[in-house]
């Protein structure tokens, strides 16, 4: 981190001055997250280079407490006396603001258990122009490498951050990283079929080997693009249907999220509470684990939002309900202790949300799960991506199934065109679910998953 030496030492003088002027404002307690980013981006647009960019700067944001009551503003600025502003307008905001006992600033300890994450490669953070234009030509090359590929945006970053969360009960907490960032959104188009777009993202910590990973990642997403072009139309049907890793995470698992979320429990909204830890709420095959301690995903860290740990969490275990995401508000409203789940930036106030969901792999291998047809049809759905909605509270679910697959006897025929899906997340993951694959997938530099077969749909 010695190229940083600068931008740290004015992070924390920043931070310092910020919960000083504060208290003379009148705070009974402040807490300070800021952060320090510098990053290049080259962009594409319509199968070519569209835009270079360069991003440097700062960003503060201040949360004080003043009795039961908070306030909060941030800055982007140095200036010793917009800072001093900008701490005197969060008292101000504290002032008229309602009450509410379950705001909280606590003192938190480094963790003894957390590892020490690769998350900073000297030789990334000085990656020239010249080779970050390397890197996109290999992606820009390999998605273009066949002609029916239509490219509607792209972009490779490379950049480093530092994250700071330091306040007035003692807690300081600083982490540095660099990066290399890469997306696509295109489609696939011939003579007769044009396929709706699809994007993929990824990201790398580390300089070595990284121009091959662009390549190999690129190559999986072109190739998963051309596979649409084979398309036909597939009877109607309720029955069993196989819900790829993507599938798994955002129709099911994210809903599933909101339910295990400390301050929707708090208000009550959650069909779930303290009461329930430790009962069986959902499929015995189900097991789902949260960490931040993953380097080559998006959501890693050692500390979160507010400062506090994280650690690793097994939340369902056989279904049975472990653990929930707390922060320090739900924890205080809740009577328990943070689980070092505060997510946000320093622009906003701290919320509660997971870091990177890892469901396990079940018995059953991927090519056994797609020959369980049903009877009705002879063969069998693959649902990738979801485009409708979901209401988290009762788990109702419906909207257009794009990309899916229709499978027979455990071979692909084609891929469906648009075709409606709906069922409930808990029936899904409770009585529905028949099985998981035994392989897994990182989907997007993040949360991972393995296939899985529910009935009813």
């Amino acid at each position: 981190m010695t190229s940083l030496n600068r931008e740290t030492r004015r992070l924390e003088e920043a931070g310092s001055q910020l919960i000083s002027d504060a208290f003379k404002a009148g705070a009974d307690a402040a807490e300070v997250c800021g952060s320090y980013g510098s990053k290049s981006k080259i962009s594409l647009e319509k199968q070519d280079y569209h835009l270079a960019a360069s991003d440097e700067g700062y960003q503060f944001g201040i949360r004080v407490l003043k009795g039961q009551r908070q306030g909060f503003a941030s800055t982007n600025s140095l200036n010793s006396k917009e800072l001093k502003e900008v701490a005197n307008r969060a008292v101000e905001i504290a002032t008229f603001s309602p009450e509410n006992p379950y705001f909280s600033i606590q003192s938190v300890a480094e963790s003894s258990s957390a590892p020490n994450l690769a998350l900073w490669d000297p030789t990334l953070a000085l990656t020239s122009l010249q080779t970050q234009k390397e890197w996109i030509e290999h992606l820009r090359k390999e998605i273009l490498n066949d002609k029916r590929i239509r490219l509607n945006e792209g972009s490779l970053e490379v950049g480093k951050s530092l994250s700071l969360v330091v306040n007035s009960k003692g807690t300081h907490q600083l982490e540095s990283e660099t990066y290399c960032a890469w997306s696509l959104m295109a489609m696939a188009a011939d003579s007769e079929t044009l396929t709706s777009f699809d994007y993929f993202s990824n990201i790398a910590r580390q300089s070595a080997r990284l121009g091959d990973h662009i390549v190999q990642t690129t190559a999986r997403f072109r190739e998963a693009l051309l596979k649409n072009l084979k398309t036909g139309t597939a009877p109607s049907y309720k029955g069993k249907v196989v819900f790829s890793p993507r599938a798994v995470l955002d129709i099911l698992i994210e809903p599933l999220c909101y339910h295990l979320n400390g301050r929707v429990i708090l208000e009550g909204s959650s069909r779930w509470n303290l009461q329930t830890l430790g009962e069986q709420v959902l499929s015995p095959l189900l097991n789902l684990k949260d960490t931040a301690w993953l380097a080559d995903r998006f959501s890693c860290g050692t500390f979160d939002r507010e400062g506090t740990p994280t650690q690793n969490l097994q939340m369902i275990e056989a279904g049975v309900l472990g653990k929930i995401f707390l922060d320090h508000y739900s924890a205080k409203g809740l009577h328990q202790t943070s689980t070092g789940h505060a997510s946000g930036g320093s622009s906003s106030l701290p919320s509660v949300g997971p870091h990177t969901l890892l469901v396990a792999p079940g018995a059953t291998p991927f090519s056994e799960l797609m020959r369980q047809t049903n009877s009705n049809t002879g063969a069998l759905l693959l649902v990738h991506r979801f485009s409708g909605q979901t209401d988290p509270v009762t788990g109702d679910f419906s909207g257009v199934a794009k990309g899916a697959e229709w499978w027979v006897n455990g071979e692909f025929q084609f891929c469906v065109k648009e075709t409606l899906i709906s069922g409930n997340v808990f029936e899904c993951l409770s009585q529905s679910l028949l099985g998981l694959s035994a392989e897994t997938s990182i989907v997007d530099s993040g949360s991972e998953s393995p296939a899985a077969l529910i009935d009813g749909i």
